[in-house]
């Protein structure tokens, strides 16, 4: 869940696998006399678009903080339930296609290297670093559910898995960079150039209502982004129970961007 203020104090309340929709939308239109087209287009499209799904069960029984305000993904203190969600997305996007599979596990395994969790216990450590071990095993398991296809052994090339990695990671962090909203202006490191290793860094800035990157790495001159979530007007609960039918009464919010040079 992602849960941010709005400035009449009421609460948008986004699930994350709305948020993966809107990331998938910065990446579509990636590519452009500058920037290499990503491959394979569709599976990559349905890694970033599914990246966040293991969060569904989570987002069918919400959680609430201690003070009765509701829990966000940044907030959420189950890091266990956090490796098992993981686990759930993973093969959720390798049902669909072993490729995007693959690119949810190395997503989710760069972001236990960047947020390592300091300060959790051997067990919770333990479960991270088994989940990061079978991210780097599973490039193989996938060559082989790929074997029939000969287009596959160019995706699997190392510096091919990691840039599409990367564009996946692009999304999220522009996603979440305006729906939290956290700063104006941020830098993107490692965006994709030729998903052969070259990488470059964007600057990203944004407002209320436009979104600008630099370097521009679309194919197109503009383009628009939107998330939709419930507005409630309570901010703290007495129960998750009383939190939940909140959010099944509360009408929907659409916020719509757009993305320009």
């Amino acid at each position: 869940m992602i849960v941010r203020e709005l400035a009449d104090g009421r609460l948008l309340c986004i699930h994350q696998p709305t948020h993966a929709m809107m990331a998938e939308a910065f990446c579509r239109h990636w590519g452009n006399r500058d920037f290499a087209r990503p491959s394979p287009y569709d599976a990559v499209m349905l890694a970033v678009g599914q990246h966040d799904n293991g969060w569904w069960e989570w987002e069918q029984q919400p959680r609430l903080r201690s003070d009765g305000y509701p829990m966000d993904f940044v907030h959420d203190d189950d890091p266990l339930g956090k490796v098992a969600l993981w686990q759930r997305g993973v093969a959720r996007a390798g049902a669909q296609h072993p490729y995007a599979g693959l690119l949810v596990a190395r997503h989710a395994a760069l972001l236990y290297q960047t947020f390592p969790g300091h300060g959790w216990d051997d067990n919770v450590q333990t479960a991270i670093q088994r989940f990061v071990e079978d991210t780097e095993t599973l490039a193989e398991h996938v060559r082989f559910a790929l074997q029939e296809v000969p287009e596959a052994t160019e995706w699997l090339a190392p510096a091919c898995i990691e840039a599409n990695a990367r564009l996946l990671q692009f999304g999220d962090i522009a996603s979440l960079q305006v729906l939290m909203p956290w700063a104006k202006r941020r830098e993107i490191h490692h965006c994709p150039v030729d998903f052969k290793g070259t990488e470059t860094t964007l600057i990203m800035t944004h407002d209320e209502t436009c979104i600008h990157f630099e370097p521009w790495p679309f194919d197109v001159d503009s383009f628009t982004v939107s998330i939709i979530g419930r507005i409630i007007t309570q901010t703290h609960f007495a129960s998750e129970a009383q939190y939940h039918a909140a959010l099944l009464a509360a009408p929907f919010k659409q916020m719509i961007w757009r993305v320009e040079r």
